[in-house]
């Protein structure tokens, strides 16, 4: 019989989850202590605003697709911001997207490098949400965003604004694997900070619960609304024009999600037909992607 030993019950189970939990909570707060050249710049510029709603995407090593969700939301969301925080980490995608997103007229911000961050993990995504959430939305005084990946496309107006007139947040709701649990995707999110403490809220995973990107505001929010009075996005599948043999794709309300673009190889330039397609007819697009 093998003798218990007390260091595998403090590495198994509960306990080594827990301290997980207590590892990326101080990760977290030596990257929020990790400035960029670029955020008093647009703390400053957010500041000198007045709009009712700031959406904020993480951009990841794909141009062409921060250019489209730009672009698309100037179309369609004249009226909402977009701030381009940048988390890439090929120097080149960087220098692209930062060049864009000046000549496009948005707030532009390099995100530091996350320590002890692989890359292309959805770790990496909560470390810079959490990194904008204290560097650039509460210092700025925003108090209602959103949270957009940066492979969403705009099919049509949107009132981000009026979907949160009559709860505290709302988006693309999941739920854990394992557990009970759920919480909203912070790729398609919106969150008001008059009604949610900011204390409350943490894009970081619950790997114990088995919740993605998002999953740890399952113990300090989500458990504490009603999920049966929640009203979430509405989720339907689309396709990317002309290749329907494709995997089918996520449209949350008037969005669409090609998703994965910065993770792998891609099968099809999906970036760039959609491109193709917002530029030959953004207003027809939304009939285009329906299964």
């Amino acid at each position: 019989m093998s003798r218990f030993k007390f260091r595998d019950a403090l590495f198994s189970g509960r306990a080594q989850q827990e301290l997980f939990h207590l590892r990326y909570v101080l990760l977290d707060a030596i990257h929020d202590r990790r400035a960029s050249p670029d955020q008093v710049a647009a703390v400053a510029a957010l500041r000198a605003q007045s709009h009712t709603l700031v959406a904020f995407t993480i951009a990841y090593n794909v141009p062409g697709a921060l250019a489209l969700l730009s672009d698309g939301m100037a179309r369609f969301l004249p009226e909402t911001p977009l701030v381009v925080c940048d988390n890439s980490d090929d120097p080149a995608a960087a220098d692209a997207i930062r060049r864009f997103s000046v000549a496009a007229g948005r707030i532009y911000c390099r995100v530091p490098r996350a320590p002890l961050v692989k890359r292309h993990s959805s770790r990496s995504h909560a470390s810079a949400l959490n990194w904008v959430l204290h560097n650039l939305i509460i210092p700025s005084g925003v108090r209602r965003f959103a949270t957009l990946d940066h492979d969403l496309v705009p099919l049509a107006p949107d009132d981000l604004s009026a979907r949160i007139a009559d709860q505290p947040c709302y988006g693309y709701v999941q739920h854990g694997a394992r557990s009970r649990a759920w919480y909203l995707w912070p790729g398609y999110a919106i969150f008001d900070l008059d009604r949610i403490p900011r204390g409350k809220v943490n894009f970081g995973a619950d790997r114990m619960l088995g919740l993605d990107t998002g999953g740890r505001m399952w113990t300090s929010l989500y458990r504490h609304m009603d999920e049966t009075e929640f009203v979430p996005a509405d989720v339907r599948p689309g396709f990317v024009p002309g290749i329907e043999r494709a995997r089918p794709h996520q449209i949350f309300d008037n969005w669409f999600h090609i998703g994965g673009v910065s993770y792998r190889g891609a099968q099809f330039d999906a970036v760039g037909v959609m491109r193709a397609c917002f530029d030959a007819d953004p207003d027809g697009l939304l009939a285009s992607t329906r299964v």
